[in-house]
């Protein structure tokens, strides 16, 4: 019997102040290698006693150089993908916030490049499907309109 393992995990759906565009990070030639995928949110696993908001915040700042306000994130879809691998199991809570164009992105060595993509000329090989990347871009347009009303 095969030993399976149960994951959870952030991803973190970051649009232009306009929601026209997405941050996406072009994954070191190892992960791309290993996923075969270029390009993907900024996210990660959920550290053991790790609040998800917590771990939003930590993987933005290890992936970005940023710090983000815990207060303008907004969760907007969980996502399970029960076959992630041949014996992993995980579970994805997805977060969505804003962020200028022009501001200082440091990437760590997980990336070495990012981009922001029009949603209408999103990349090919993205590690979440391009229909997520453009649903989610509209649920957190959605989300932030509702509280400016």
């Amino acid at each position: 019997m095969v030993d399976r393992k149960f994951g959870l995990g952030v991803i973190m759906c970051i649009c232009n102040s306009d929601y026209s565009k997405v941050l996406l990070l072009k994954r070191n030639a190892i992960k791309r290698a290993k996923n075969g995928l270029d390009w993907g949110n900024v996210g990660g696993r959920v550290e053991l006693g790790e609040k998800l908001i917590d771990a939003c915040i930590r993987e933005a700042r290890e992936e970005i150089g940023l710090n983000l306000n815990p207060e303008k994130l907004k969760l907007i879809e969980i996502k399970e993908t029960p076959f992630m691998s041949d014996i992993f199991h995980a579970l994805h809570f997805v977060y969505t916030t804003t962020l200028d164009e022009s501001e200082k992105i440091t990437l760590n060595d997980e990336s070495e490049d990012y981009q922001w993509f029009s949603l209408d000329s999103l990349p090919d090989k993205t590690l979440d499907p391009k229909e997520d990347l453009i649903k989610w871009s509209k649920i957190a347009q959605n989300k932030f309109s509702e509280n400016d009303r």
